[in-house]
């Protein structure tokens, strides 16, 4: 194997190695993230910077954006659906890091 081939293969199994949210069930009984509130917030290999105060959420390399409107962070959990949509609206928001990183 190549010395690139496998800093490749390292690259995508670093990757998948990512921490992921405790996942509880909500009074619903229905499956709910938990945010952490000091650092990334990470679900299926996804990984968001969710700030329930500020109603804001980053994706890693791109700037920060407001939380949907329909989405409920105040309980410090969100629902699978809930995670994906922010994850979306965060990819979407694209640019580098955070607009708050700019002087």
């Amino acid at each position: 194997m190549t010395k690139w081939a496998f800093i490749g293969v390292m690259g995508v199994l670093a990757a998948c190695d990512v921490p992921q949210a405790p996942v509880v069930t909500g009074p619903d009984g229905q499956p709910r993230i938990q945010i952490s509130t000091s650092g990334l917030t990470c679900y299926n290999n996804r990984c968001l910077d969710i700030k329930p105060a500020a109603r804001s959420v980053r994706q890693i390399g791109n700037r920060t954006t407001r939380i949907p409107g329909n989405i409920d962070v105040s309980s410090g959990s969100v629902t699978p659906g809930e995670f994906r949509q922010m994850a979306t609206t965060a990819s979407l928001a694209g640019g580098e890091g955070s607009q708050s990183d700019r002087g």
